[in-house]
C-alpha cells in the first residue's frame, strides 16, 4: 500500500486530520527516527483532539448563546479591574 493510498482511505473514513498529521510526518525528516508506536499514538491524539474541539464548537453553537465568544477569563478580568478601582 503506498502512503498517497493509506492518506485517501483515511480521508475517505474522514479522518482528515489524521491524513493531514501523516502527511506532515511523512514530510519531516526527524520522525522517521520516532518509533512506530509514538508515530502513531501522535496520529491518533491529533484526529482525537480535532474531534473534540469540532464537538466543543458545534454544542457551544447549538445553544445559541447570546455571547458565544465570551470566556472566563474576560470575566476575571473585568472583576479584577472593578475591584482596582475601588480600592
Amino acid at each position: 500500500m503506498t502512503n498517497q493510498s493509506t492518506i485517501d482511505k483515511l480521508i475517505e473514513m474522514r479522518l482528515s486530520s489524521m491524513a493531514d498529521a501523516f502527511r506532515i510526518q511523512m514530510n519531516d525528516s526527524a520522525m522517521k527516527e520516532v518509533p512506530f508506536e509514538d508515530r502513531f499514538g501522535m496520529l491518533v491524539d491529533v484526529e482525537y483532539t480535532n474531534r473534540k474541539n469540532n464537538r466543543l464548537k458545534r454544542l457551544i453553537r447549538q445553544a445559541e448563546l447570546e455571547q458565544p465568544d465570551a470566556s472566563i477569563s474576560d470575566s476575571i478580568k473585568i472583576v479584577q479591574s472593578k475591584d482596582a478601582m475601588y480600592t
